[in-house]
């Protein structure tokens, strides 16, 4: 079986699905940590929430540049004037924003630390294949934007920008995906079966 045609950067969605049920399993065996006061968490949740939110408004702005387009067409206005990268650090965001939001700062940096492992990888498949396909245009696109720290001093966008209306659509649930697990989890949490599979582990 060749696990390198199935890796991270092949099948992303496919992963973060994955990533999504460890998530809810993680927080349904490991309760709220005792080291860290009360007010804390509650001020961690409503940053994580604000995060969560910053995310899912950051990665549809993406998505409003890039569906039904991105494999055809070199992406340089809106968010993508500013950094090469700004769908993945949306998500950066948003993995930080959902472990604070559901009061597990450990989760918080648990997936910052998987995001900072895996994304660089991801991202130089990606550039590659963008080198491959856009050669010249893409070496200047890249040597003038940065890949990871927005300068916002570069921003810019068209008068008229035209969106795939189906891809939108399609791409607009994933776009929530982080706000849709803290959903998922608010309501698995009131379930009282929950305080005795934690006293198991």
């Amino acid at each position: 079986m060749d696990l390198g045609h199935f890796s991270f950067s092949n099948h992303r969605m496919f992963w973060s699905r994955v990533s999504a049920v460890g998530v809810l399993v993680y927080l349904a065996v490991v309760p709220a940590p005792a080291y860290v006061g009360k007010t804390l968490l509650d001020v961690g949740e409503l940053l994580g929430f604000f995060l969560l939110v910053v995310a899912a408004l950051g990665r549809t702005w993406c998505l409003s540049y890039i569906a039904g387009m991105k494999n055809d067409v070199l992406v340089s206005d809106g968010p993508y004037s500013v950094v090469r990268n700004p769908l993945y650090g949306f998500n950066f965001v948003g993995a930080v924003g959902l472990g604070l939001a559901v009061e597990a700062p450990m989760l918080a940096l648990l997936l910052a630390i998987g995001f900072i492992g895996l994304y660089p990888r991801v991202v130089r498949n990606e550039e590659a294949r963008l080198r491959t396909q856009f050669g010249d245009a893409y070496l200047r696109y890249s040597a003038e934007t940065p890949r990871w720290i927005p300068d916002w001093s570069r921003y810019r966008e068209p008068e008229f920008w035209v969106i795939n209306p189906r891809r939108f659509r399609q791409g607009l649930l994933d776009a929530m995906w982080f706000i849709w697990i803290f959903m998922a989890w608010e309501i698995v949490e009131e379930f009282p079966i929950l305080e005795g599979l934690r006293a198991t582990f």
